[in-house]
């Protein structure tokens, strides 16, 4: 179909947007997440009892891992060939492949490890000295499920001849349809529904536990949980829809029908890459204590005096965290902080 129905004006609009898109993606994604991994070793190497810390470092390295990928993409785009050889060929997809997975499955930790906080206190209590030993499980679990999903890019990833250059995709030496199903299939299911039906069941759950207690300051924590909750559909539902149509056999019968599934596909993909950039912001940038360790970083570069740094940096809240877990102010804190 591709080769029958080549349209100039559909690869204009798909480079145009995407290198657009993809340009402001990744210079807000690795700034964001370069921020997060720098203040987290500089400020926070001993701080890491809590597993959403660990998850929230995690999830930075994967989506900068996943960022890095970006250039080489969008110059495959443009190019509509690959020049960079097999092996950047195979390091790419693999690259995106493992932290596609991992970042989203990262998510669905992160919403788990604040249920068992805020709805499970008396648990998390009893588990704080064990905290440590199993997110290092968790993470490892996560990283080797990623490598393991994202076997077919790395075995079959291969370049083809065609008309206009060179091809970098995932290729079956048999021409097997049930590898790239099998693919798609993944990641409509373990890349999308897993991590959103985890995320709405605990965040669902967390925002009964919040409604029920009489903080005053509840209404923002609520609104940090639905905020998450819509960013991620909003990025992530419609890739997942267009994947879900061509598994399920929905083909393009006609060029016009072609031409309006390449460009969804290109649209929705470029947007599901921005999730990446917006991971920090929704995850790190919400929390007090990070917006002091960039300010304390500010100031240790030479950016910011001392005095500018105390006028500005947001007061602990120590004495909401002396409360019990199962209070709701200590919801409120480890919610609308994050951590």
């Amino acid at each position: 179909m591709p080769e029958l129905c080549e349209n100039s004006s559909t690869h204009k609009f798909i480079k145009a947007f995407q290198s657009c898109i993809l340009a402001v993606v990744f210079l807000l994604g690795v700034l964001g997440n370069s921020l997060v991994l720098i203040t987290f070793t500089l400020y926070r190497r001993l701080k890491f009892r809590s597993m959403t810390n660990v998850f929230l470092l995690n999830l930075a390295l994967a989506d900068l891992l996943l960022l890095l990928t970006i250039p080489f993409k969008a110059s495959y785009t443009v190019l509509d060939s690959w020049i960079f050889g097999i092996h950047l060929c195979k390091a790419t997809r693999s690259l995106y492949a493992i932290n596609f997975y991992s970042g989203l499955l990262f998510l669905a930790c992160i919403s788990v490890d604040r249920y068992i906080v805020i709805v499970m206190a008396t648990m998390a209590h009893k588990l704080r000295t064990k905290t440590l030993l199993y997110s290092k499980l968790c993470t490892l679990v996560v990283w080797a499920a990623s490598f393991l999903l994202s076997l077919p890019e790395i075995l079959f990833t291969n370049l083809k001849q065609w008309e206009g250059g060179l091809q970098c995709e995932m290729f079956a030496k048999t021409e097997n349809k049930a590898i790239k199903l099998w693919t798609r299939v993944a990641q409509i299911t373990i890349g999308f529904c897993l991590p959103f039906m985890v995320m709405l069941f605990c965040y669902s759950v967390i925002m009964r536990t919040l409604l029920r207690g009489r903080s005053f300051e509840k209404h923002k924590a609520l609104r940090v949980i639905v905020t998450l909750v819509l960013v991620f559909l909003l990025f992530q539902l419609p890739y997942s829809v267009v994947l879900l149509l061509k598994t399920a056999g929905v083909h393009e019968a006609s060029c016009s029908d072609w031409d309006s599934t390449l460009k969804s596909e290109y649209v929705t993909g470029s947007l599901a890459y921005s999730r990446c950039c917006l991971n920090p912001l929704l995850y790190t940038f919400v929390g007090v204590r990070f917006r002091n360790d960039v300010l304390m970083l500010l100031r240790d570069l030479g950016c910011i005096s001392r005095a500018q740094y105390s006028c500005h940096v947001a007061p602990r809240q120590d004495s909401s965290r002396r409360l019990s877990y199962a209070s709701s102010s200590a919801a409120y804190t480890e919610t609308s902080s994050m951590f």
